[in-house]
């Protein structure tokens, strides 16, 4: 009998443990809003707290949304990592429903921890009064004074108001700020620990604007103490940085690129091979190309824009073939039509007249380096990249999970050909070896990108499916879905087909594929995986 009965036990203890049970959540989380009452169409913050209770760092968290009358404004930024017996309030930006009523709002929180496990079971319930009355008075008024527009690595004096609508003093705990990123806080006073019931108090604080372009929200949360309650109240206003290297000092541009600042010099774009085997010179003059430059961009508001205006322009001025007849930048300029080679060496030089950092970055395999050149331009953001073979221009990681990468990686790890940045020197390749940019941390970099296109509801489906996968499988598939040509396509599948079944499905193709050189345009087996091409 006293067999039987551990038999029992241990059956009932393996289903309750299996069924996760017993497995102590890592976290204690926290929610609450700012405020019940918000205008149509307004916007109201959710407060989260996350205590790391658990046994491993917490790497990121997401905030689902149980109404689709809402929509986040603005999502918070996690810490690189959350240790354990740490904590941390982020701050949600929501803009509430434009039709006045009363609206039922569940928010679900789903965290993941460093070893890539999706936590789940956190969730808050609230209430809120779309109205054009304000019908529950704000006990604890914020105002900030503070530059909507500002100019890269300006200062940005930011003024904080406090005003207690209670009837008696509360206890200020902690004031602090989400700022957009890159903004550095330069001085901050010391808030007093109390403020009487109907007084202000007014708190100067000076940030530095990032040398970038950045448009968002800066958050203050305002921790306080009433009586025995701790509450919280945030306030959001609008920052718009623009940065213009054109226009900056030297000062300026060494201290937003470092010795990235170095690839803005005149001179040869490519290396001698390439000059001897299209029998032309690249060098050019970057200040006589700055009036050309210049009347392209217009009010361009960052590199980015610069180079998005420039890329435009190219495309459509000339007529693209297949033929390179001259790497010279000046006479690219005079040319009716371009190969996708010289246009990388027009864009190259167009940016660097402008004080963009810029290089062309190919591939070697040991005797040719002309092979898929793209043009790499800096920001203090990382590098972007422009390929006109492909009509694409974005950031690294989202060329990297474009579709026309994974060949570009398949050289690279399986056929030994190296990324090289161009740089003119006494040999004949004159190469900087970049191959690690574009390899290095690549699945979490690639996981990063997508999980940007994938519902919020279905990210831990997402992480599951990829948990699955051993690690040559996860990179493959996560080149499969990047590929998705949008992101309906994308998130159709995520919903519609079970876990199992997309496993089955990415470990067949790679099964088969893993070994044969891939296709130019990785579309072709997303394509193959969703049963478009037979």
């Amino acid at each position: 009998m006293n067999v039987r009965r551990v038999g029992v036990f241990l059956a009932i203890a393996l289903i309750v443990l299996a069924s996760g049970c017993l497995v102590k959540p890592p976290a204690k989380v926290t929610f609450s809003i700012d405020k019940t009452n918000v205008p149509p169409g307004g916007t109201f913050h959710i407060i989260v707290t996350i205590n790391n209770t658990g046994k491993v760092g917490l790497v990121g968290a997401t905030l689902i949304l149980g109404n689709d009358n809402f929509y986040i404004v603005q999502e918070p930024r996690f810490p690189p990592v959350l240790k354990v017996g740490e904590a941390v309030q982020l701050v949600w930006i929501v803009r509430a429903p434009p039709k006045p009523g009363v609206y039922p709002l569940q928010v679900s929180l789903e965290l993941k921890d460093e070893l890539k496990r999706t936590w789940t079971g956190f969730y808050g319930q609230f209430k809120i009064a779309v109205s054009k009355e304000e019908n529950v008075p704000v006990k604890l008024k914020i105002d900030v004074s503070a530059p909507e527009f500002v100019r890269g690595g300006e200062n940005i004096p930011v003024n904080i108001t406090v005003t207690n609508e209670h009837d008696q003093s509360i206890e200020l705990l902690k004031v602090s700020f989400a700022p957009l990123p890159g903004m550095k806080m330069l001085s901050a006073p010391t808030p007093p620990a109390l403020i009487p019931p109907r007084e202000s108090v007014t708190l100067s604080y000076t940030f530095k604007a990032p040398y970038a372009y950045r448009e968002g929200f800066v958050s203050v949360l305002i921790q306080y103490r009433i009586g025995t309650a701790e509450k919280s109240m945030a306030k959001s206003f609008r920052v718009h940085v623009i940065w213009k290297p054109w226009e900056a000092t030297l000062d300026q541009l060494m201290e937003a690129y470092g010795e990235e600042y170095s690839w803005t010099s005149s001179g040869h774009i490519v290396d001698r091979y390439w000059e001897e085997k299209y029998n032309s010179t690249s060098i050019f003059n970057a200040t006589a190309f700055r009036p050309a430059t210049l009347s392209i961009v217009g009010d361009a508001s960052s590199e980015y824009h610069a180079a998005l205006e420039l890329y435009k322009w190219i495309r459509t001025t000339y007529n693209f073939t297949g033929t390179t007849r001259t790497l010279n930048p000046k006479e690219l300029l005079r040319q009716d039509s371009i190969s996708p080679h010289e246009a990388q060496v027009l864009i190259t030089a167009m940016l660097r007249s402008i004080n963009v950092p810029a290089r062309v970055v190919s591939m070697y395999d040991g005797t040719d380096c002309t092979s898929r050149p793209i043009t790499e331009f800096y920001t203090s953001d990382g590098w972007y990249v422009v390929d006109f073979r492909h009509g694409f221009i974005g950031t690294l990681d989202e060329y990297l999970a474009s579709p026309y990468f994974p060949r570009v990686y398949q050289l690279a790890t399986r056929e030994g050909q190296r990324l090289v940045a161009l740089k003119y020197e006494e040999g004949s390749h004159g190469h900087v070896d970049i191959t690690s940019q574009f390899t290095a941390d690549l699945e979490e970099r690639l996981t990063k990108v997508i999980t940007d296109r994938v519902r919020p509801s279905l990210r831990s489906k997402f992480d599951r499916i990829l948990n699955g996968l051993n690690g040559q499988e996860r990179i493959y598939a996560l080149f499969l879905f990047a590929a998705a040509p949008n992101d309906a396509s994308l998130n159709y599948v995520l919903t519609e087909w079970e876990v199992d079944k997309i496993q089955k499905n990415i470990k067949a193709l790679y099964e088969f594929y893993h070994d044969l050189p891939w296709r130019e345009d990785f579309t072709y087996y997303w394509k193959i995986f969703i049963g478009e091409v037979p």
